[in-house]
């Protein structure tokens, strides 16, 4: 579900039984665990009803949400820090309250890389 409000894109997330509308510039990050899609913010964590994160990262700002991996989409202005890995990989480590650590995949290093000028 999208909804616009004074500008800003809205994304369903049920959180428990309930469901709630965050904010796009919200989200740090969206993973895919057992077939649902987690959306992560600074105060909740909850389900998007998209069914695909293709499906949802088509609806947020391709300049901001970036799909670092398979299972993972990420807001890049909630990059906490950008951790060297093996062969040349990075690990995003979040701004949320876990500070968890997302794997860049090896197609998205290139990408990074000439964005940060590295």
């Amino acid at each position: 579900m999208r909804h616009r409000m004074k500008g800003s894109l809205l994304i369903l997330a049920a959180i428990g039984a309930a469901a709630m509308l965050v904010q796009a510039e919200d989200i740090i990050y969206a993973s895919l665990a057992d077939e649902s899609i987690n959306i992560v913010t600074g105060q909740v964590t909850g389900t998007s009803n998209h069914r695909t994160l293709d499906d949802l990262q088509a609806r947020l700002d391709p300049d901001v949400f970036w799909r670092v991996h398979r299972s993972h989409l990420v807001n890049i202005n909630k990059i906490k820090e950008i951790v060297p890995w093996f062969s040349r990989n990075y690990i995003l480590r979040m701004k949320d309250a876990k500070a968890t650590e997302i794997p860049v995949s090896r197609s998205q290093t290139k990408r990074l890389r000439e964005y940060l000028k590295l």
